[in-house]
């Protein structure tokens, strides 16, 4: 999939929230403190015990130092904290964006390969300044509350029930002072890709192959949609237009 941008860095926010996601991945694990992301103990030097990330039977260092605790990224943005699962959520994020167009590190990184033939990307491109956008957490909530409106049933977004999802790639941009255009509810992207979809029993595509534009609705039949599918098209395309599933 093609994408100018990738983050750069991350500034997390200064104070947690509590997270529904447990941060030792089950839910039944009783560890009272977990803040760690990999190597959850010391791996001996002529050890053949590795964890399994990336890099380890052959990254020397890692294995003498398996948990830098001055480095960030050593640390999961999940801590469990007196058995309570807390999330440390971004407040900036700095995107990195590929010069003309082309795919992220397409251009400003290359690919080298190390002595155990692994390959890996420069990471100079994390410090091009004059490629940096910023997206700043809190004004982007604040404007989907106070501007943006769901495409579909014109509902606002809300805790729990963020207008958040869209159906386009590229959709339209608008300036800083207006609501963001083209996104929908969750559940609202359903009904709105339902409306675009073919539900014909017999439909006239313009693909041999089953799907394509049908020139009786002209609307779009993905590939090998299934028959479930399209009862749940008919069905959410029977509900007058704007009204939530």
């Amino acid at each position: 999939m093609h994408d100018p941008k990738v983050v750069a860095h991350t500034i997390k926010r200064p104070w947690p929230q509590r997270s529904s996601f447990p941060a030792t991945g089950a839910r039944g694990d009783t560890v009272r403190w977990s803040a760690r992301l990999h190597h959850d103990h010391w791996l001996a030097v002529d050890s053949d015990d590795y964890c399994g990330c990336p890099g380890d039977k052959y990254d020397t260092n890692r294995r003498h130092n398996p948990f830098p605790w001055w480095k960030p990224r050593s640390y999961s943005s999940f801590w469990r904290v007196a058995g309570v699962d807390v999330y440390w959520p971004p407040l900036i994020t700095i995107w990195h964006n590929e010069p003309h167009g082309h795919d992220s590190l397409e251009v400003c990184s290359r690919r080298y390969q190390d002595k155990a033939g692994e390959w890996h990307h420069t990471r100079s491109w994390k410090w091009h300044v004059h490629h940096w956008s910023f997206q700043i957490h809190p004004y982007q909530h604040f404007r989907r509350w106070a501007l943006t409106r769901c495409a579909w049933c014109g509902g606002r977004s809300r805790k729990h029930d963020h207008v958040n999802h869209s159906l386009s790639w590229d959709g339209p941009r608008a300036r800083w002072w207006q609501g963001e255009r083209g996104l929908y509810h969750g559940e609202c992207t359903s009904a709105a890709s339902a409306d675009t979809t073919c539900a014909c029993d017999t439909p006239s595509l313009t693909s041999a192959l089953g799907y394509g534009r049908c020139h009786q609705c002209w609307r779009f039949r993905p590939y090998a949609i299934t028959d479930e599918r399209l009862v749940e098209v008919r069905r959410l395309q029977a509900l007058p237009r704007g009204q939530r599933p």
